[in-house]
């Protein structure tokens, strides 16, 4: 019964996620939608190790790039398809997850967040300063060779539809997790780790899990990013602003939930967009006061989440009205 309560909603949420590309022919708001379901997709699989396993990574933009610049390179140097160039990415950021995430996932709390933002500044400055390889500051310019084989494509509802499969592939692992064991252990590591260990939870291997498919995810968005915007450069590709971003899309809209993460996006994306438009040049960061504001107001009024707040305000719902139906 809770598998078929929860698969309901679910699947309208897919059907109207589908239908939204559909609804304009705007290309301004079109590119609104493709960052919706791109950033979506990466808040949702830092959702994985922040959210579930607790692990509150602020380093994340390193798979990001190393999936962004890998596939750039293959295709720019070898003429390999982005395709498999994005699947390389993802191998290679899984196993970088793997190496790091032993050396550093005994660490608890700030340390381990400080630990993940030294990992991404590290690739950042060795990849400015790697100029042959990476063309530096400036980064690298992707050639457009629109086709399907090259991952570029003329129309930005195509961009969007790819953009949402990549949402939904990355939201099916996470229902998966949350229906498993690992799913179950991993929540009991976020809540009590020592008491997880006691009970004979594999803490080291399940973080390592985390991590590990957590950044082969973050590393296929960093690929469709690039393919996207066509252009990848290591001050934003590596940045701090990029994994905080991923962070507070997920605090908003619910730690450790299943839909948490895309609400997020959906509110934080157009907010971001539209007061960079309105504010422009003219007032240069002056949209960041605004847009602080109002994570400000959410964060205080819907301390739990957007995803958790609407869940307990629908439930309370129905309890007064059961009751009052009962007098």
């Amino acid at each position: 019964m809770m598998a078929i309560r929860d698969w309901g909603p679910r699947a309208a949420l897919v059907v109207v996620l589908a239908l939204v590309p559909l609804t304009t022919s705007n290309n301004y708001y079109m590119d609104i939608i493709v960052q919706v379901f791109m950033w979506g997709g990466a808040a949702t699989a830092w959702n994985i190790v922040g959210g579930y396993a607790g692990q509150f990574s602020l380093g994340h933009a390193a798979f990001f790039g190393i999936g962004a610049y890998t596939s750039s390179l293959l295709f720019i140097a070898f003429g390999l398809s982005p395709w498999i160039g994005m699947l390389a990415g993802g191998a290679l950021s899984a196993l970088f997850a793997l190496i790091i995430g032993y050396l550093s996932v005994r660490l608890r709390g700030p340390f381990f967040t400080l630990a993940t933002i030294a990992l991404a500044e590290v690739l950042q400055i060795l990849a400015i300063y790697w100029r042959g390889l990476t063309g530096g500051g400036s980064g690298l310019l992707v050639p457009f060779t629109p086709s399907v084989a090259a991952f570029m494509f003329e129309s930005k509802r195509t961009y969007a539809y790819v953009g949402l499969g990549f949402l939904l592939a990355t939201l099916a692992v996470v229902h998966l997790i949350e229906r498993s064991r690992v799913g179950y252990y991993l929540v009991a590591i976020r809540e009590e780790e020592d008491a997880a260990r006691a009970l004979g939870v594999r803490v080291l291997r399940l973080k390592l899990l985390a991590i590990v498919i957590s950044a082969f995810f973050t590393s296929l968005i960093g690929t469709f990013y690039a393919q996207y915007t066509l252009w990848v450069e290591p001050p934003y590709a590596f940045s701090l602003e990029l994994s905080i971003q991923f962070a507070l899309m997920v605090i908003i809209g619910g730690l450790g939930t299943w839909v948490g993460p895309l609400l997020g996006a959906a509110l934080i994306t157009p907010l971001n967009t539209f007061l960079r438009a309105w504010l422009g040049a003219a007032a240069s960061g002056l949209y960041l006061v605004f847009y602080g504001l109002v994570l400000v107001l959410v964060v205080l009024f819907m301390r739990q989440g957007i995803a958790v707040e609407t869940r307990l305000a629908f439930r309370r719902w129905v309890t007064v009205r059961g009751r009052l139906a009962s007098r």
